[in-house]
């Protein structure tokens, strides 16, 4: 099944393949002291059906992904100054 069937066929976001790669930036933010951010991203994941929350999971996952590659070691502080 690719991803992004998986993605709009799973019963809850944490069944979706990339779903590790959201939740450790979450749990990022939470050891950088943004607790709210990451509880809103949590409540977005539980909503992962709607078509705004998916955008923004995707985003994230995308530049997870991103950064998981990168050689640049201060790709992933940029993307926290971002938020």
């Amino acid at each position: 099944m690719n991803s992004i069937k998986c993605y709009k066929d799973c019963n809850n976001f944490i069944d979706h393949p990339l779903a590790p790669l959201f939740y450790r930036f979450v749990k990022t933010l939470e050891k950088r002291g943004f607790y709210k951010e990451a509880q809103d991203l949590q409540e977005i994941a539980e909503q992962y059906y709607l078509p705004e929350n998916r955008t923004i999971i995707l985003k994230i996952i995308i530049e997870m992904q991103r950064a998981a590659v990168s050689d640049e070691k201060n790709k992933f502080e940029q993307l926290l100054q971002k938020l």
